[in-house]
Formats: structure tokens, C-alpha cells, sequence
């Protein structure tokens, strides 16, 4: 007797609210395992600032307001903490497998719908995203809405929610991640590329396209300002080709998997060359914007690094859910006879599942690095911070409420003999001569001191210096007399 898997309670219901449950599960466990470090003091601190701060911060920002909007009334209700936190990515990464499983059931089928988001639930770069207080989780799932409004409307253009949903889920990417315009051109060109959505789509997209820049207009001038001055280079470097493979293993977990999903990938692709008379398959125009979704925006990012480097793992994050959608589908086009199917998939999430790990950390020991500091520090030490941005990391375990007090932070560390600085010209002779010790903190300093001017000008007021490396990026140099 055969059992069908056809209960449609359990494929609406029940298997999604698993999904959430487990990713909600997971993903909480080690939501406080790493130290706030990165970008997230930077996001963290400017969340909590009154308006004319904010204005002057998105100046120089190259992120959109959203998400620093959306953390600023969180924490007021939630407060800083790690945890509090990261639990609003957290959960944007939670609902992200929803908006999977509901694309992959609607466009294509159940088998597709459970493979690709089991991929997501264990992938170490997503879990990584869901503990980072920044946009990337957010940035994952309004791209999953934003690419499941725009299917349903091919599916059936004359309802208007998908409509509203496709401009709603549009203008907040675009407002959250300046990237988010890959995701409007990959709809686009999806349009004018695959035959039969040109004539059908056309009108109604290129109109939900001028609603969205309408509502965008706003931002536009300090989009052009921001790409004029990234244009001349930013601290991303050009890739390599090895590029190309090294951020799919990010996505796979591990260099095994990806060599297999690959493989996968290339033995389906001879599949449909050699079979392509053959293939009769009502869900080709989905795999195509899959595929468009997937292969367009990953090499068109690569060739543009070689001109302004943005091919970084965290800015390809929309990409990963269109390639665990590329997977599910080759192994779903593989599927006869049933047993190589089956086999597949469950070798494809095993391999995940068993190279996964939900301690998902920076390895940046901040509040460590904070405590050293603060240990080998006297009343007559001085303390300097180079690139003076990575104030904002320190001071958060260094001491909480100079953080909070954002308009007095930098006020209250000079007075506590601690100077932020991005070069040597701003070291204080007479501070040095009268002080008995001198703590450099360098943080990646050859960014803005690419000649260790600091250093040798510390180095030469003292005539010892013991030094510290135990903190990945960071280095702690203690010069005494």
C-alpha cells in the first residue's frame, strides 16, 4: 500500500511552523556567543542617537536607513545588550525559511520546497547573519518576499496583493541595502529575457517599478553621493577567480559540500542540453528566474569588482537563497528514478546538517580585549586607538554607558586619557613625556597609517614594548620606560 504524501493541512501548516520552529530554535541557542564586534557597535550606537546625528551619520554611510531605524525603537524598548540586539535579525532570519518553503511549494513542489529550506536552516553563513546586529538577515528576507511576489504575479498578474507586495517588498530593500537594485534588474531582465513574460509582464512590472523610485526619491541624491565616493575604491580588495568557488563554500558550510553541489549542479545542466527537446515542464519559466536569480548577479558582481570590489561574502547574502533554490531543482530534474532522488537529497542536507554549527562567532574577543586594556592601564597611562572608528567597539565593553551617552563618548574617554587617532601628527608630545606608560591599540591601523608612523613614534619615546596578538585582527601594544 502506497502512502501519498499529499496532506495538505501538514504541507500549509504544520511543516512550515516546524521550519520556523527549528530555525527560531537553532538560531537562539548561541545568540550571545560572540562578542558585539565588526560593524555592529557602529550600527548599535548610531541606533540609539536623536535625529540631526543620524542625518550626518547616513552621509557618509553606505547603508540605507532601514535597519538603523527598525534597531532605534527596538533598543529603546529592548535595550543594547548582545542578545536583545541580535534578536531582531534573528528573527528576520527565522522568517526567511517561510518565505523558502512558500516559493518552493507554490512554483514548484513540496520536494523542492523541504530540500531548499533545510539548505538555509543549516547554513553556517546565514546563522552567522542571524547573530550580527546588522541588515543582512533582513536584506535575505526581504529579497525571499520581494522574488515570491514577483513569481505570483507570472503565476496570475490580475491579483493586485502581489502587486502591492512586490512595490511594499521593493522599496523597504532598496531603503535597507543599496545592493537590493541587483534584486529590481534581476526581475527586469527576467522579464525581457524569457519569452511569454515581455508581452504579459511588461506594463504592470515597469509600473510597480516607477511607484517604487517615486517613493525612493528621496534617497537618491545621497545614493549618487555615496556611489561617487565608493567608486574611487573602498577597503574591499579585487577578487581572484579562486573567488568564484571560495564564496559558494561559504554558502555550503565546507569545501566538500561544495565541491558536490557543484557537481550536482553541472550534471543536471548536460541533463537539460542533451534532453532540452524533450523537456516539457510547467515550472521552466520559474527555474529560469531561479536560475537568472542565482548565476546573473554573482558574475556580474565579480566582473564589476575588477573595476569598485564589492564581490564580498555579505554582499552576495541574496544570492545564497537562489542558489539553495538551484540545488533543490537540479536534484529535483534528477529525480528518476526515485531511489537517486531520494539518495541525493538526503546525501545533500546530510552533508549540511552534518557541517553545521550554530556558534556562529566573529572571533573578535572585544570584551577581552577591553579588560586587558583596562588592566594594564594606570592614572598616568595614555591610550591610543587606531583607525579611530573602532572606538565604538572598545568603549561598548569598556564602559556601557559612555557608549549610551553618544554625544559625550569620545568627551569621556579623552578624559579618561583614552585618544582615538588616525594618524601620528595627533599624538600629544607633552602627554607623552609625562606619562609613565603607553597603550596602542592597533586595529587594522594600515588603513589610514600605511607607514606605521604611530608605532615608530611610540617606539621611539620608550624603550621597551611587550606586545599582544592574541585578539584575531587586533593588536595591543604596551610601551613602558
Amino acid at each position: 500500500m502506497k502512502i501519498k504524501f499529499t496532506n495538505l493541512s501538514f504541507e500549509t501548516y504544520l511543516l512550515p511552523f516546524l521550519l520556523l520552529l527549528i530555525n527560531f530554535i537553532l538560531k537562539i541557542i548561541y545568540i550571545g556567543y560572540g562578542d558585539i564586534a565588526g560593524d555592529e557597535p557602529f550600527t548599535i550606537f548610531y541606533s540609539q542617537v536623536d535625529y540631526e546625528t543620524f542625518s550626518k551619520m547616513l552621509q557618509t554611510e553606505n547603508n540605507p536607513p532601514l535597519f538603523f531605524v527598525l534597531i532605534h525603537f527596538w533598543i529603546k524598548i529592548f535595550g543594547i545588550s548582545a542578545i536583545s540586539t541580535r534578536f531582531l535579525p534573528l528573527i528576520f532570519s527565522t522568517i526567511t525559511v517561510l518565505f523558502i518553503y512558500k516559493t518552493g511549494m507554490k512554483f514548484f513542489n513540496i520536494r523542492i520546497a523541504i530540500i531548499s529550506s533545510l539548505l538555509f536552516t543549516f547554513s553556517n553563513y546565514h546563522m552567522y547573519f542571524a547573530h550580527e546586529t546588522r541588515v543582512y538577515s533582513l536584506f535575505a528576507l526581504l529579497t525571499t518576499i520581494s522574488m515570491y511576489a514577483f513569481l505570483s504575479l507570472i503565476l496570475d498578474k490580475s491579483k493586485r496583493g502581489y502587486f502591492y507586495l512586490l512595490i511594499i517588498s521593493n522599496i523597504l530593500l532598496i531603503y535597507s541595502h543599496f545592493f537590493g537594485f541587483f534584486v529590481l534588474f534581476i526581475q527586469f531582465l527576467s522579464i525581457i529575457s524569457i519569452k511569454g513574460l515581455r508581452d504579459n509582464l511588461i506594463k504592470k512590472y515597469a509600473f510597480a517599478t516607477f511607484v517604487t523610485f517615486i517613493l525612493y526619491v528621496p534617497y537618491i541624491k545621497l545614493l549618487l553621493d555615496r556611489f561617487s565616493s565608493s567608486s574611487g575604491g573602498t577597503w574591499v580588495s579585487t577578487p581572484t577567480f579562486e573567488s568564484l568557488y571560495n564564496n559558494l563554500w561559504k554558502f555550503s558550510n565546507a569545501p566538500v559540500n561544495t565541491v558536490f553541489f557543484i557537481l550536482i549542479l553541472l550534471v543536471a545542466l548536460i541533463a537539460i542540453i542533451v534532453k532540452r527537446k524533450e523537456i516539457v515542464n510547467n515550472h521552466l519559466v520559474y527555474s529560469k528566474v531561479i536560475l537568472i536569480w542565482f548565476l546573473v548577479p554573482y558574475f556580474l558582481m565579480f566582473f564589476i569588482s575588477f573595476l569598485i570590489p564589492i564581490f564580498l561574502d555579505r554582499y552576495l547574502v541574496f544570492i545564497s537563497i537562489a542558489y539553495y533554490f538551484t540545488i533543490a531543482i537540479s536534484i529535483n530534474y534528477l529525480s528518476k528514478p526515485k531511489w537517486l532522488f531520494y539518495s541525493l537529497s538526503v546525501l545533500t542536507v546530510s552533508l549540511m546538517l552534518f557541517t553545521f554549527n550554530p556558534k556562529s562567532s566573529n572571533d573578535r574577543k572585544k570584551n577581552e580585549l577591553a579588560k586587558t586594556i583596562s588592566d594594564l592601564k594606570t592614572e598616568n597611562t595614555l591610550v591610543y586607538l587606531c583607525p579611530d572608528w573602532i572606538d565604538l567597539g572598545f568603549v561598548y565593553y569598556y564602559n556601557l554607558d559612555y557608549f549610551k551617552d553618544y554625544k559625550n563618548t569620545r568627551i569621556r574617554l579623552n578624559g579618561d586619557n583614552i585618544f582615538p587617532i588616525n594618524s601620528a601628527s595627533q599624538i600629544n608630545e607633552s602627554f607623552i613625556l609625562n606619562s609613565e606608560s603607553v597603550i596602542y591599540l592597533d586595529g587594522w591601523s594600515a588603513l589610514v597609517d600605511s607607514d606605521n608612523l604611530i608605532f615608530e613614534k611610540l617606539n621611539k619615546s620608550f624603550n621597551k614594548v611587550d606586545i599582544n596578538e592574541s585578539y584575531e585582527a587586533y593588536k595591543i601594544y604596551h610601551f613602558t620606560r
